[in-house]
């Protein structure tokens, strides 16, 4: 069965979203992610296309960010891998018929995984919302328009790629002699695309009011796996067949990343040299399939009276709706003919879509309460080679994960009660450039 062990370790290049829990650039860390009505750089492909269209600048940017989590169990430290990685984007401007548009491209490419893969069974403990978000690449595109004086509507794409494989065994299996099997196998592998949508508005009220709002597609990324086997069953040294044609198909089917349906409103007030933002996001983890596979067989030995039992199908992980609010607010501390350096924080909170673990599933989750804190440098360029200010920003972040008790009703139960918390230290740093 080694073709198997290879293919369910294949990895898969699936464009994916870790910015729902680490957030998309380093202002955008700072800020809190309260970013819906505010975003107008590269990172507005995921917070708010529609900003695309109100900078009104050629917008480059690359920077890179890196979050470690440290998440517990039962006083056992996970080893849930960290998301690190390039972030960089590109916006162009431009005018049609007198009014602004914007079209842009982010991306996010981690340095150490591509992508991975693990689907545990339902009664393994594991941070559920964690196991295998960090480890994905975003590549979005979006475009965004001015159709009234001062509202601008935008929409974007983010592609995904889904995997399926087949694993077809064919030959000969000796019931008595191992060394007279012959099995000859091979793998096929697909990537098929998917593609969800993020789509925003945004109002800018005279110079100082900003509103936004922006809605985000929900998606899951399955994996499907098929083992196909058939052939002859044969007993004894001279190969007596005892059953023609036998079959064997296995099916294992799983969501293996889910990211769910959002709204998020937000508004910003810019006042002279500083700006406050906030927003408020409904998140629909009520639709959160199970990430435990789902396992069909089928077995056809002909005369031969033997059956292979089926797992139990997994549970529905029940989980429910959460609104999350954020804020984040910056100040121009320092301002000069050299440039100028401005402060930022941000907060959010959000609270646990997982109910309590009392039965056979295991998934782990708990509130979390989220700080940032950043520094904006913009340094004038004496040489003219850069007509505007060249900008480097700084973000760190702290999230806690606040510690929850899970209890199990049958005293029974393999796995027991036990303690979960843990907390995740993000760093971003960022160098922009404006034309």
């Amino acid at each position: 069965m080694r073709p198997l062990a290879l293919l369910l370790l294949l990895p898969t290049l699936a464009h994916a979203n870790p910015l729902d829990a680490f957030g998309f650039g380093a202002r955008g860390m700072a800020l809190g992610s309260a970013m819906t009505a505010v975003a107008e750089d590269y990172a507005a492909n995921y917070y708010n296309p529609a900003g695309l269209a109100a900078g009104g600048r050629l917008n480059l940017a690359i920077g890179y960010a890196l979050v470690k989590p440290r998440l517990a169990i039962a006083g056992g430290d996970q080893d849930v891998d960290a998301s690190r990685g390039i972030q960089a984007g590109v916006v162009l401007p431009g005018t049609v018929w007198g009014r602004r548009l914007g079209v842009s491209v982010g991306l996010h490419l981690p340095d150490e995984r591509v992508s991975r893969i693990r689907a545990l069974p339902q009664r393994q403990p594991r941070w559920v919302l964690w196991d295998n978000r960090p480890q994905r690449i975003v590549i979005s595109s979006s475009a965004a328009f001015e159709v009234l004086p001062d509202l601008f509507l935008g929409g974007g794409l983010t592609y995904l790629a889904n995997t399926s494989g087949v694993l077809d065994i064919e030959g000969q299996v000796s019931l008595t002699d191992a060394e007279r099997t012959r099995l000859f196998s091979a793998v096929d592998v697909d990537l098929a695309s998917v593609r969800y949508w993020t789509v925003g508005a945004r109002y800018d009220l005279g110079d100082r009011w900003r509103f936004g709002a922006v809605w985000r597609q929900d998606f899951s990324l399955r994996l499907d796996l098929d083992v196909k086997v058939q052939g002859a069953i044969t007993l004894g040294p001279a190969d007596a067949v005892v059953v023609p044609e036998g079959l064997f198909l296995f099916n294992s089917a799983n969501d293996n990343l889910y990211s769910p349906m959002q709204a998020v409103a937000g508004v910003a007030y810019q006042g002279d040299g500083w700006m406050v933002a906030a927003d408020l996001g409904w998140v629909r983890w009520s639709a959160f399939p199970t990430p435990t596979a789902t396992v069909d067989l089928e077995l056809d030995l002909g005369t031969l009276d033997f059956d292979v039992p089926l797992p139990d199908a997994p549970l529905d992980p029940d989980f429910h709706d959460i609104v999350v609010p954020r804020v984040g607010g910056e100040w121009q501390a320092v301002g000069g003919a050299w440039g100028d350096l401005t402060v930022r924080a941000g907060y959010f909170y959000e609270p646990s879509p997982a109910p309590d673990q009392p039965g056979d599933t295991n998934y782990v989750d708990s509130d979390k309460h989220g700080a940032a804190f950043g520094l904006g440098l913009r340094l004038a360029d004496p040489s003219g080679v850069f007509p505007r200010p060249v900008r480097l920003d700084l973000a760190g972040q702290y999230v806690r994960l606040i510690e929850r008790r899970y209890q199990k009703t049958d005293p029974a139960d393999p796995i027991g009660d036990y303690d979960a918390a843990g907390d995740s230290l993000g760093f971003a740093a960022e160098l922009g450039f404006e034309f």
